[in-house]
């Protein structure tokens, strides 16, 4: 099982990431995005997987960030494979 952090997933590269990381129904799957409610809906809608993560942060933001990385931390167990930035 792998975890991966995918920063921008609301569209273009950083969504095909996500969705094709998903495909491995093992492997937990984090993005992060600055509007998560519509990225959540869209995510539900084209792709529909448990085990995509979607986080509301914003990468210029220090404190965004470290609340997102206490998320993964708690879904992983403390331990995260990949970045992707």
């Amino acid at each position: 099982m792998s975890s991966y952090v995918i920063s921008g997933v609301s569209r273009g590269i950083g969504f095909e990431l996500l969705r094709q990381l998903s495909e491995n129904p093992a492997n937990s799957v984090f993005g992060l995005v600055r509007n998560k409610a519509a990225v959540e809906t869209k995510v539900a809608a084209e792709i529909g997987r448990s085990n995509i993560y979607i986080i509301q942060a914003d990468t210029t933001d220090p404190d965004a960030l470290k609340k997102a990385a206490q998320v993964v931390s708690e879904k992983t167990n403390g331990t995260l494979d990949y970045i992707i930035a």
